[in-house]
């Protein structure tokens, strides 16, 4: 991952995820990462930009859901879902589903093999709060990214159900802060409770019925095929 991220004043944030949009993936990317051109920060320097793809497993027996607290930015010390990049393969790229299971068992220790999954929403291209500059990361081996490129990080959600949750032992690690994979009740999160924007609005997206009542209107479960908002 990226040792640190670009100033958040740096307009390139905005044009990075423009164009990451304008590429028109909804689902599950062709490619590891994505090249977009040259860019010019802030500082005046021209850099290459890229988005790499990523996704977050939302583990669940239906009434919570394992996060952890984040280990590097952005949202470092903060709450969060696991997750993390999608692996180029000999054949191309790994799948969501397989990409977020791998995720799983790196960062909670969950097995996830043979549990029932489910893509939550579309692919999430519009993230300028995730923009990081490479740097020493090993990335350049497996997206093409080098040293002092940036790159804007999409994602999205895979629902795994687990309904022996409350029995299955969580173990922090990799980008996971030691001790800090648990489960949370879904019905008690809210905005204030994820340190990445887009997590909750993933949460929120996957269970519609647990927040219906605090926004005080008849949620409806989002129709297959369409986002969640950030």
């Amino acid at each position: 991952m990226g040792k640190w991220m670009i100033d958040e004043k740096d307009p390139a944030r905005m044009e990075i995820a423009q164009r990451a949009e304008a590429l028109g993936i909804t689902g599950s990317p062709d490619k590891a990462a994505h090249a977009l051109g040259s860019i010019t920060l802030a500082d005046g320097s021209t850099v290459q930009a890229h988005v790499v793809h990523a996704v977050d497993p939302i583990i669940t027996d239906g009434e919570n859901v394992v996060m952890i607290n984040r280990k590097n930015d952005p949202g470092m010390g903060l709450p969060a879902l696991p997750g993390g990049l999608i692996d180029p393969t000999k054949g191309g790229v790994e799948s969501a589903v397989a990409a977020a299971a791998r995720e799983a068992m790196e960062e909670v220790g969950v097995d996830l093999a043979g549990a029932k999954s489910t893509l939550i929403g579309t692919r999430n291209m519009n993230r300028p709060f995730d923009v990081r500059v490479a740097s020493g990361d090993g990335l350049k081996e497996k997206y093409g990214i080098c040293d002092g490129d940036i790159f804007m990080v999409s994602t999205q959600a895979v629902r795994f159900d687990v309904p022996d949750l409350s029995q299955t032992k969580l173990i922090a690690g990799d980008d996971a802060a030691p001790g800090s994979a648990r489960r949370v009740k879904i019905a008690e999160l809210t905005k204030d409770s994820t340190g990445i924007p887009d997590h909750f609005d993933m949460i929120k997206a996957t269970f519609p019925e647990k927040f219906a009542e605090k926004s005080g209107a008849n949620v409806k479960k989002a129709p297959k095929g369409k986002g969640f908002g950030r």
